[in-house]
């Protein structure tokens, strides 16, 4: 047992065979009923209602390979990601689990003979640590605890911790215990030379390897405790952090799974890692952060400016950020992504079922953070001419460019500035309370005077006039009119666009914004020339007005299609419109399904054909009821209400403007589907000319992709018959292949190695090849010889050990990179003799 991957098996199987069940991984984003975190960070958190006896468990006994995350919330190592040996965001927990069951004599008794027997650990490297007791729980020593450890470890290792140290919880409420550590004592030259190190100590002696969680109690939130209704365990092992103790490694980033990361940004950083401390610190950030955003994409969550999607942004960001001090130019962190579902999409399916989308969605990322850089550092340069940077100019270049504070810091630096942190972070906050506090009210209102009759229901062009005028300053001004055509933002529908022109002398001036005040409007224009009385066009261009209506009306087709396809539990939970597209969200506890996702949009464009008829109408808010009209939940409604009816299919309460049959909407096209928070998803789409410009674009590039695939398939043949003379075969005197091309790699060595493996009619092909003093392996192995037993990653893997490398890949198809070529030969004899052990 010496791969992470033996690792992984290895200790399920163990638990498997001592009686629990293994169960796969959860999804790394919580239930719906759990708000306390972002993502799931422990094994048990998806077993909650297990623990807390709401639920029965499938068995008595549990084993799992959990993914976590921490990042976001109170258990967040995001900023600490390459600033350490042992941080990373992304990690996998191993457990094991009793409901009831055994309790603290056997999960001791469990993990001793799994650590000395199995990991062969040495017994006299391990300490335990035990909860020492706390006044405020009005818990005293964990003394059972001590009993079970000294059937194996004398008392003197036995080492007492605080409730900061050895008191599990997940979050501020739930369940909770005392809990054992077992930690792996590296030697002296890790620790920090006082008499007094022990676990516990902040140096680098002292590894936490296992935690033992005996959980028996609910935590209230006013502090107090609860027995739960039985006794459980609930344990958690960093399967990173135990494969760097086994590898006997300084760093997680050392361990067998990050080498073909390591190497792949290595192949492409213009500085080689190791070579400083700041260099190390961006090859581990770089693809730390590969890893945690191959699988947040992977499980539905999409880059936002909240919540879930607010990590995956700064993940992907912070990575780019420092992939750039090593030379790497975006995009590149989703090729690294790839990298990733090649190395451990056998184990997690979804990296490999949601391929496209994990790379599509951190390029486009990737290309917003590269246009937001170029315009950042255009305007940070400007800033640098006038000899400094000030916390206003710091919050203007974060606030309107999305210009990380990092980075205008660390460039700052770089020129010999310094930026008040300080006083940035106050603006930052006042930001922040300013967004808490916004309400209808976002202008100040400067005039008053009679309600405006709004008329853009029926019209768009109205001839009306100024009741009410009030200047701003910088040629702005306030306003209210008789009658308005302008629909004043809210309902989740943008203020119109618009403009007004003097009647008698011709004069304009643009709308800015319509406000709501309750049932009234006012309107605020950048234009001269304006008064109160003055007779004045009011009009909403229709280029405008008509696409805000067909994404309006495609909202209420999509909340109906969605509430049909998954579930009544479906309810709206926000949505935005305006004429470029649409954004609505939506209460739903996991990520759509491709076929979930193709079935809603099949359902949306099958209404809009149908052309059903669009109408509104004003009723008594029973009478909607009555009816079966969708009501938001939260929102106040008064006596009578407007309710928007798509024929024979849906009723809304809505106030917006919306179009007069579906078939106006044209084409609807979903952009995206993420996360928005703890069961919440969000759709993005187009409809009207966006969806059919976006249609027409996917068709030009569709042909103009197949153009350049058969001219790329005909280059590739074309090389393969050029390069077929440096192959050097030595042995094919079997149906194993072994040979040997000069300077390719990458898709190249696996597309020769397809050829020579079809062209000898093999089995199984070892191919390698030395390219600028590197070594690359491919094994290539026939889907029968799969089915029999051989996989193809477990023989790269061996085989990287004679070239001072590391593999990964498919069970027919993996590849290998190292750096000692002189070891080619034994990689190519110890690739046939994996093969042939397994055909066995």
């Amino acid at each position: 047992m010496r791969t992470t991957a033996e690792l992984r098996e290895g200790f399920l199987s163990f638990f498997e065979e001592k009686g629990h069940v293994r169960r796969p991984s959860a999804s790394v984003i919580p239930p719906a009923d759990d708000p306390t975190t972002l993502f799931i960070i422990a094994g048990m958190q998806p077993m909650k209602r297990w623990f807390l006896g709401l639920e029965a468990p499938p068995a008595p006994l549990v084993t799992t390979a959990q993914k976590a995350v921490r990042a976001g919330g109170k258990q967040n190592d995001l900023d600490d990601v390459g600033l350490t040996n042992r941080h990373l965001c992304f990690m996998e927990m191993l457990g094991n689990f009793s409901f009831g069951d055994y309790f603290k004599d056997g999960a001791v008794d469990f993990a001793w003979e799994f650590v000395t027997e199995r990991m062969k650990l040495e017994p006299e490297r391990l300490w335990p640590t035990i909860f020492a007791g706390d006044p405020e729980l009005q818990l005293g020593e964990d003394e059972i605890a001590i009993a079970s450890w000294e059937r194996y470890v004398p008392r003197e290792r036995i080492i007492g911790l605080p409730r900061s140290e050895n008191f599990w919880q997940a979050a501020d409420t739930g369940p909770c215990g005392p809990c054992s550590e077992l930690h792996y004592d590296r030697g002296e030259e890790y620790g920090c030379g006082r008499p007094t190190c022990a676990p516990g100590c902040e140096c680098e002696r002292f590894l936490e390897l296992w935690n033992l969680v005996f959980m028996e109690f609910d935590l209230a939130e006013d502090g107090t405790l609860t027995a739960l209704p039985r006794q459980n365990i609930d344990t958690g092992m960093g399967l990173e952090r135990a494969a760097m103790i086994l590898q006997g490694v300084d760093s997680l980033f050392d361990i067998d799974t990050f080498e073909p990361l390591l190497a792949w940004v290595g192949e492409r950083a213009n500085v080689p890692y190791g070579s400083s401390e700041d260099a190390t610190k961006a090859y581990r950030v770089v693809v730390e952060h590969a890893r945690t955003a191959a699988f947040l994409v992977a499980e539905g969550v999409a880059p936002a400016n909240e919540g879930r999607g607010y990590v995956l942004r700064r993940v992907i960001r912070r990575a780019v950020q420092f992939g750039r001090r090593l030379g790497l130019e975006p995009p590149f962190l989703h090729e690294l992504a790839d990298v990733v579902r090649g190395q451990m999409g056998s184990v997690y399916p979804e990296l490999e079922e949601r391929r496209s989308e994990v790379t599509e969605l951190i390029r486009a990322e990737e290309d917003r953070f590269r246009e937001t850089l170029a315009r950042g550092e255009k305007l940070f340069e400007e800033m640098v001419a006038k000899g400094e940077i000030t916390p206003e100019d710091a919050f203007r270049l974060h606030d309107t460019f999305g210009f990380p504070w990092e980075l205008t810091k660390e460039l700052a630096a770089e020129r010999g500035l310094e930026v008040n942190e300080e006083e940035f972070t106050r603006l930052m906050e006042e930001q922040r309370e300013r967004s808490r506090q916004g309400s209808a009210f976002e202008v100040d209102v400067r005039v008053t005077g009679p309600r405006t009759e709004f008329v853009g229901y029926e019209r768009t062009d109205v001839l009306t006039a100024i009741l009410a005028y009030a200047e701003l300053g910088d040629g702005t001004f306030q306003a209210k009119l008789e009658k308005s055509p302008f629909y004043p933002e809210g309902g989740g529908q943008v203020s119109d666009a618009g403009y007004i022109e003097n009647e008698e002398t011709g004069a304009r001036a643009e709308l800015i914004k319509a406000t709501r005040l309750d049932d009234d409007q006012v309107l605020t224009f950048s234009g001269q020339g304006f008064g109160e009385g003055i007779r004045v066009r009011a009009v909403v261009p229709w280029s405008v007005r008509f696409p805000t209506m067909a994404n309006h009306t495609a909202t209420h087709v999509l909340h109906k299609a969605l509430r049909d396809l998954l579930g009544e539990h479906v309810k709206q939970a926000g949505s935005a419109v305006r004429p470029d597209k649409l954004r609505f969200d939506f209460t739903h506890p996991q990520a759509l399904t491709p076929d979930e996702r193709a079935r809603v949009e099949h359902a949306v464009n099958e209404i809009v054909f149908q052309n059903r008829p669009v109408r509104a109408f004003v009723t008594p808010i029973e009478e909607a009821r009555n009816l079966g009209a969708m009501m938001l939940f939260g929102e106040k409604y008064g006596e009578e209400v407007r309710v928007v009816e798509i024929d024979g299919y849906s009723r809304e309460l809505c106030g917006g403007t919306h179009v007069r049959s579906t078939a106006e909407i044209g084409p609807i096209v979903i952009l995206s589907e993420g996360s928005v928070g703890s069961g919440a998803r969000r759709i993005e789409a187009v409809t009207s000319g966006e969806a059919f410009a976006l249609l027409h674009e996917r068709s030009r590039e569709s042909e103009q992709l197949r153009a350049e695939l058969a001219e790329a398939r005909k280059q590739t043949r074309k090389q393969a018959r050029d390069r077929g003379a440096d192959v050097v075969y030595r042995d094919e005197s079997g149906d194993v292949v072994v040979a040997e091309v000069k300077a390719v790699k990458g898709s190249a060595l696996r597309d020769l190695s397809d050829q020579i493996r079809q062209a000898k009619k093999a089995l199984a092909v070892l191919l390698g090849s030395v390219d600028d003093g590197r070594v690359y392996l491919v094994v290539n192995v026939d889907p029968s010889l799969v089915d029999a037993g051989v996989d193809a990653v477990a023989v790269a893997r061996e085989a990287a050990k004679k070239i001072d490398g590391g593999g990964g890949g498919r069970p027919n198809l993996a590849e290998a990179g190292g750096k000692n070529p002189a070891g080619l030969a034994d990689a190519f004899e110890v690739g046939k003799s994996e093969i042939a052990a397994a055909r066995r």
